[in-house]
């Protein structure tokens, strides 16, 4: 996200554009503008129109106009996940495509087979809408008007947006679809298991293919889909592994806290002993704030006698309940990128949950249910 801008919001989600995004609208306008081919008997491309300023300008414009269209293809999957009740944190625009950032995936077959087909629907109708907006101006204006080109190309490409993310290899819509198929007939982790693989066999011949023919997008398109299959799979490993553990379960309820005024150099020598990377900040039993080594590395060495935890630490905290679940504990801290949560009850600090706890509880929960 810190390389990404946002551009406004849409049904109350944040859309972001990826600074990667400004290379390929320049390289699509490309493209397309050195294109000229028939599809169906139709000009697709706009390789033949004259004069080049034309050409180049239509096809900034479409290049820009189908990254809109994959926005959309995302609001779409977010309109229904809205419809359910689930967050969506943002959308964001990669040179590769929109990826919608949700709260969670639904576990439900149902839930999640008609999130995975609203995506797939929009493009679909994005197309259907362009083909028929061609068949008007085709009228009014000729086949080969760089207009009606515009509408042409977009609409091919919004069908072949639609058929490329309907097959079968997870995490592509129809990968998820595949999954939510799988669901009805086995558990969700072996599910899961099964669309990632057959996604990362797709990545896979993706990646060979981009390799053979040079052809750079095809490369990084299967390398990220591999990523990402390999990062689901993991993540529904674990969500599962931890299934009914709850923060009390796994917290350090030992806590050592510092004063706001301790020193900076007396806080290094504490963490050199006590060999612990992050200390609540406590006045009496309220907790001010969280101050870790990443706070104590920023002060040169030569301040750190004069320069206290109170100056330094972090005042913005997140925290989390005992009773809550130990699988909520990872989504805050990956959200949120800290390292430990202080353990709240009654107002009171019960204890802490650090990322050394939540892996500790994986490796052993995981070789219990193997």
């Amino acid at each position: 996200m810190e390389s990404s801008i946002q551009l406004g919001k849409v049904m109350g989600i944040p859309i972001r554009l990826h600074v990667t995004f400004l290379l390929i609208i320049p390289w699509v306008a490309y493209l397309f503008g050195s294109v000229s081919a028939n599809v169906f008997g139709k000009l697709y491309g706009f390789g033949a129109v004259e004069p080049p300023i034309i050409r180049w300008v239509y096809s900034l414009v479409f290049a820009v106009l189908l990254f809109v269209c994959v926005g959309l293809h995302e609001l779409g999957h977010s309109f229904i996940a809205k419809r359910y009740g689930i967050e969506i944190r943002s959308i964001t625009l990669y040179f590769f495509g929109g990826v919608a950032s949700m709260e969670e995936i639904p576990r439900n077959p149902s839930m999640e087979l008609r999130m995975a087909i609203a995506g797939p629907a929009v493009s679909g109708a994005l197309g259907m809408i362009s083909i028929l907006l061609y068949a008007q101006s085709e009228s009014l204006l000729g086949k080969n008007h760089p207009f009606s080109i515009l509408l042409w190309t977009l609409g091919i490409m919004n069908i072949i947006l639609m058929i490329f993310n309907l097959i079968p290899a997870f995490p592509m819509d129809g990968g998820r679809v595949l999954r939510a198929w799988f669901s009805t007939r086995m558990p969700y982790v072996v599910a899961t298991k099964n669309a990632a693989a057959l996604g990362k066999i797709f990545a896979v011949f993706l990646i060979f293919l981009g390799l053979f023919t040079l052809n750079f997008l095809t490369l990084i398109i299967g390398i990220f889909l591999y990523i990402a299959a390999s990062e689901e799979d993991r993540s529904t490993t674990i969500t599962d592994s931890l299934s009914g553990i709850k923060v009390r379960h796994i917290m350090s309820k030992d806590v050592k806290v510092v004063p706001p005024e301790m020193s900076l150099s007396e806080l290094m020598r504490l963490m050199f002993y006590e060999k612990h990377r992050g200390y609540p900040v406590m006045v009496g039993d309220e907790l001010v704030g969280i101050v870790t080594i990443t706070d104590l590395q920023r002060v040169p060495e030569s301040l750190r006698d004069t320069t206290t935890v109170g100056d330094v630490m972090t005042r913005n905290i997140y925290v989390i309940g005992p009773e809550d679940e130990a699988t909520a504990a990872i989504k805050i801290m990956g959200d949120k990128k800290i390292r430990r949560l202080p353990v709240i009850e009654d107002g009171r600090l019960v204890g802490i949950i650090s990322r050394e706890d939540l892996l500790r509880a994986i490796e052993l929960c995981s070789d219990v249910r193997l």
